[in-house]
Parts: C-alpha cells; structure tokens; sequence
C-alpha cells in the first residue's frame, strides 16, 4: 500500500517557491486507513533534512476565498514539518466541517452560493471550530506552527519563520494543483496584496471569523495595506479560471461591497460584466487601501462596457489585477506525484 501525495519543491517555479508544499487527497488518506495526523507523520519522514508545509484536500468538498467566493475542493488538515517532526501540540490541526442550517443565508449572505449547481449538498470546511481548535486561543489567524514552518490561513499562507519566506497558495490555486490544471505563478503584486483585507463577515471562517463586513477592509492599515503582502510569490489559479469562479458568485446575485468582499477583482469583474456594486457601502478606509492601487470610485462610477461572461472569461487577463510578473505554468512542470509506501 503507497499514500501518494503531490509535492511542489524548494526552487520550483524559476526559483520562486522558498521550500517544499505538500498536498494530499484526501481518498488517498482514507485509503490507506490512515488518520489525517498519522498521513501527516508518514510525510514528515520524507523531511528528516527539510521542511515543509502539508495540506490534506478534500476534492468533493467546498470552500470559501477571503472575499466571499465559493469554489471546489476545500482544505480537511493542514501542519507544519521541520526536519521530520510535527510539534504535538501547536503542528497539527483539523478543519471542522460546517453543517448547513436554514438560517445560514440570512446570517451570511454570500452562502447563498452553497445552492447553486455543483456546490448543493457539498461539504463545506472553512476554519476549526472549538473543540478542533483545542487549547489555542481565538485570534484572527488559524494557523499551525512546528520549529521554523508557519502553515496559516487555515493552509493558504506559508512561511519561514527564520529565512522570513511566505508563499500564498489560495484556494482556487489549490484546487488547481489537485485537478492537475495550469497554474500562474509569480509574484503577488499590491492588487492581491490589498484583495486579502477584503473579507466578508463568517462564523468559523478561515480567517477573521466574524469582526469584518463585507465593504470593510481587515488590513485597516491605509496605503501600507499595498505592501503587506505584495513581495512574496503565489501560486494561482489562471486568471479566466478565477475569473469563472467570481461570475458564479455574481450571477447567483450577490453583490460586491454587500454581501461579496470588495477586492480589485471582484470589483474589476463586476464592473465588466455591468452587475451591481455596492460601491456606498464601501468604507473610506477600504477606498484609501482600494484607490492606492489605481481602484477608484470615480472609475466604478462610469458606464460598464456590460461585456458577456464569455467575453470576460475570455479578456480575463487585462480585466483581473494583480500578479504583474505571473507565468503560465503546467501542473506538471512544478507539480511533483509521489508516494510512501507503508
């Protein structure tokens, strides 16, 4: 019996990638009878010279991006590996899986996505709950820790604590990597860098849970918000792929800057595609964070072009900012297939 993964090694991407990314189905865990932190261990014999940051992926399960937008394949498990260990109490944690109720809608507009084709009746993971969270304290950040590997972000967000690298791998990036679909590659540019901030209001989110609405930013930090993340490489998914993924959101009427977080992207796509933009409801601070990466209200405020979905999809790449030094790659020129044999 093997427990295949998938690996994204130190160097990949033109020397973009600062150390080893680790990813697992999670039919191939359940396959092997193995629990999620037992797959974690069988990795980490693999880096007794290394380290790494590991996900588990369900692939029939749905999440949620920072900014509200629903899409395949959702993170189960993610830890932290530095030379072969996992630290027991901080390395380690689940993702707790979120039930449907009836009230989920009206507490969370943007769940109305959870009814529409392809994401009915799915699994929904976004952050731990209580009792997976265990004995760390309720902060903004869900994260794990081991030596010098940070997994954060409930398993998008990477880092060295001591070389001080980070590369981002959203949840669309991610889902690429499982389905074996090209990836885009580069630098995150001031675009994504202030997108992060933009977050919609959830319990148990992935990230900033309930203290930040829609039409809010959570970075809260004026024109540094461009900086924050805008150095470190990323790994995503090509931007008509992504762009995909937003008009889903958009044509099962949700609204950016309402009930969708109002990120350049989201803005940029509905404003193409001449849907609504809650552009009032958008606070000074986040257009101050917005407008210092060229995103003006003025310029949301004219006529859209109204360009079809097809239309957008296919102009996809002068529509969507950010990842100015982004390169197509193929899952398979960065993306590594392997196995443990147990």
């Amino acid at each position: 019996m093997e427990l295949k993964y998938r690996v994204i090694s130190r160097g990949a991407a033109d020397g973009l990638v600062p150390f080893p990314l680790v990813y697992i189905d999670k039919k191939d865990v359940e396959a092997c009878g193995l629990s999620y932190l037992e797959a974690f261990q069988k990795i980490a014999e693999v880096f007794k010279d290394d380290c790494a940051a590991a996900d588990i992926i369900d692939t029939d399960a749905v999440t949620v991006s920072s900014d509200g937008i629903m899409g395949d394949a959702a993170v189960v498990a993610f830890c932290s590996i530095d030379h072969g260990k996992i630290n027991k109490d901080f390395g380690f944690i689940n993702v707790s899986e979120h039930p449907y109720y009836p009230e989920i809608v009206k507490d969370e507009p943007h769940m109305k996505q959870w009814s529409s084709e392809g994401f009915v009746g799915k699994r929904l993971y976004r952050g731990p709950n209580t009792e997976d969270r265990g004995f760390r304290n309720v902060h903004n950040e869900n994260m794990t820790m081991t030596g010098r590997i940070a997994n954060n972000n409930t398993g998008s967000e990477m880092m060295n604590l001591v070389e001080m690298t980070e590369v981002l791998v959203p949840c669309f990036g991610m889902n690429q990597i499982m389905k074996d679909g090209d990836l885009l590659v580069g630098v995150a540019g001031a675009e994504i860098s202030v997108g992060i901030g933009m977050v919609v209001r959830e319990k148990l989110g992935r990230i900033f849970n309930w203290s930040y609405g829609a039409g809010q930013t959570a970075h809260n930090s004026g024109e540094y918000a461009k900086t924050v993340k805008s150095d470190y490489p990323a790994i995503v998914a090509p931007k008509p792929v992504h762009a995909a993924h937003v008009l889903k959101a958009l044509d099962a009427g949700l609204v950016v800057g309402k009930e969708l977080g109002c990120s350049p992207v989201n803005l940029a796509i509905a404003h193409a595609g001449g849907y609504e933009i809650a552009l009032d409801n958008i606070t000074d601070r986040a257009w101050v964070e917005l407008e210092s990466v060229g995103c003006k209200k003025e310029d949301f405020e004219k006529p859209s072009p109204k360009l079809s979905r097809d239309e957008i999809i296919a102009k996809a790449e002068e529509i969507l900012p950010g990842m100015p030094t982004g390169k197509l790659y193929k899952s398979s020129e960065i993306v590594e297939k392997k196995s443990i044999k147990l």
